[in-house]
């Protein structure tokens, strides 16, 4: 995926939806200047407030990984979803699979289906070109997408290093105003 495929209207809202849901879920303020960077068919974004890694499916549909003082994994698409609401969801990747619970969670600009940011996920995707998800909604009707991985494991580091520098900024003792130790 080129850089240019990457600005497409659906990842512009995708990632529209997730900075609102980090923004509406935070309570630091945001520096005026962040990250960004492309690795592969992946973004990464971060600012104090939040940090984001994601990629598309090529259409309309965002998968990926959002921190703010927690992390967690979702895709946004057009699909409706219920918010608090559970969807059985089968996550394929190589030979290897599982089935897990998605939630709905609602923000301004829509809903995402999430998943907590965990080992056996990573363990999935780690080396594999792409991951597939079947969802099954409330209707009983399965929706499937396909993410590439190219870039995901750079992109998804570093968006959790970055998820270490907002924890950091909400510690005590610590505040970006202090003045440097004399040295």
């Amino acid at each position: 995926m080129q850089p240019n495929a990457i600005r497409s209207a659906g990842l512009r809202r995708a990632v529209l939806t997730a900075v609102l849901a980090v923004t509406l879920l935070s309570p630091l303020p945001a520096l005026t200047q962040g990250l960004e960077g492309h690795f592969g068919d992946w973004i990464l974004m971060a600012d104090d407030r939040m940090s984001l890694a994601l990629t598309t499916d090529g259409g309309a549909a965002a998968f990926g990984l959002l921190c703010g003082p927690d992390c967690f994994i979702y895709i946004e698409s057009a699909e409706p979803c219920s918010e608090g609401q559970n969807y059985p969801a089968r996550i394929e990747a190589g030979s290897e699979a599982y089935e897990l619970t998605m939630t709905c969670k609602r923000s301004d600009g829509g809903a995402l289906l999430t998943m907590p940011h965990d080992a056996p996920f990573m363990r999935l995707v780690d080396g594999q070109d792409s991951v597939r998800f079947t969802i099954t909604h409330e209707d009983g009707k399965p929706s499937q997408f396909r993410f590439p991985l190219a870039g995901s494991a750079k992109a998804i580091g570093l968006a959790l290093a970055a998820r270490a520098y907002i924890i950091a900024l909400d510690s005590p003792g610590l505040s970006r105003d202090a003045p440097p130790p004399d040295g």
